[in-house]
């Protein structure tokens, strides 16, 4: 994990965040933009979940953030089932061949990967509820 971190821009920004790697279990993706000659963009919201409940014994959470996953020079792309709201059980990255695969685990909509020789994330806090 450490690696990773030093070798991905803005790695290390998103571990301080939420003072671990998040799993993105139940994140919502907000974008896919895909520029053939330029940066691609996947984005994802997500949050910490606290392990307290509130009033309505809804779990509480906080640090909500969007994560815009930046890649460049795309290889490979290999998408299904596109949707105006979806929500993905897990995010895997993975370094293969001197290039990131991003495989997004699908709980509803869409899923698939995509594969860059190059990437790097911003974070942009966000706020409570739906963007």
């Amino acid at each position: 994990m450490e690696e990773f971190l030093k070798s991905v821009p803005g790695a290390e920004e998103l571990f301080a965040w939420f003072g671990y790697w998040p799993a993105f279990q139940a994140a919502e993706v907000i974008s896919l933009v895909l520029i053939r000659s330029g940066p691609s963009t996947l984005g994802l919201r997500t949050w910490h979940t606290t392990g307290q409940v509130d009033d309505g014994g809804c779990s509480i959470k906080d640090k909500h953030v969007v994560v815009n996953f930046k890649m460049e020079e795309i290889l490979s792309v290999a998408f299904s089932n596109f949707s105006n709201q979806s929500v993905i059980s897990g995010l895997e990255i993975l370094l293969d061949k001197n290039c990131y695969r991003l495989n997004l685990d699908p709980s509803y909509g869409l899923a698939g990967s995509i594969s860059a020789r190059m990437l790097s994330i911003e974070i942009e806090p966000a706020a409570e509820g739906l963007i």
